[in-house]
């Protein structure tokens, strides 16, 4: 049974330091090295344990690095519980804008980002155990919005998702303009008038 970090396979149970130190490895070599020049060998070496120990908990190298960023960096991401729609939609953003700012967050994200589009595996992984937790948590926000009625009842929230995540990443991965809470608030801003009812 797959499980949030991987799929663990049959004998002992996973140690949790193992576990930890094979993630934050992934995490330091990604950075350090780049992508394409990291191997399962070198996150067993510098994590210290067997490339056996991964792989019985982990089927690629790419869901190792997907749970390594996961696991980093999902939480800070999450969009609040409290406050009106558009606020905690704002806060949200925010939370994405200030972490895709954040170098250690920043350039393993565009790494990843840019050797999915050659590995299909990779580009799986990403959605799986990134991208499709992070449009679900932003849909229940949307979803509470419209039943309160804070927000519009026939926004096609698929479409207002892409507006937001489209323009953030479009910064990050193609102008490299300026991605900060301001540039966040403007964006909310400017998509406010087509949300509210």
């Amino acid at each position: 049974m797959a499980e949030s970090m991987g799929a663990r396979g049959p004998g002992r149970p996973r140690s949790e330091r193992s576990r930890r130190a094979v993630l934050t490895a992934a995490r330091e070599l990604l950075t350090d090295r780049g992508l394409p020049a990291l191997s399962m060998d070198h996150i067993a070496a510098r994590a210290g344990v067997s490339k056996n120990t991964i792989y019985r908990w982990w089927p690629t190298k790419a869901a190792v690095l997907m749970d390594a960023f996961t696991d980093a960096f999902a939480d800070r991401v999450t969009a609040p519980d409290d406050g009106d729609a558009l606020t905690r939609l704002r806060i949200q953003v925010r939370r994405v804008a200030q972490l895709m700012n954040t170098p250690e967050a920043r350039r393993p994200f565009i790494a990843l980002v840019a050797a999915a589009q050659h590995d299909p595996e990779l580009a799986a992984a990403l959605r799986e155990r990134f991208i499709d937790s992070r449009r679900a948590d932003v849909s229940r926000l949307i979803a509470a919005g419209i039943t309160d009625g804070q927000l519009r009842a026939d926004l096609d929230t698929d479409v207002v998702i892409d507006l937001i995540y489209g323009a953030l990443y479009y910064r990050l991965l193609v102008s490299g303009a300026q991605i900060d809470p301001a540039y966040a608030d403007r964006l909310v801003q400017a998509l406010a008038p087509v949300l509210r009812t």
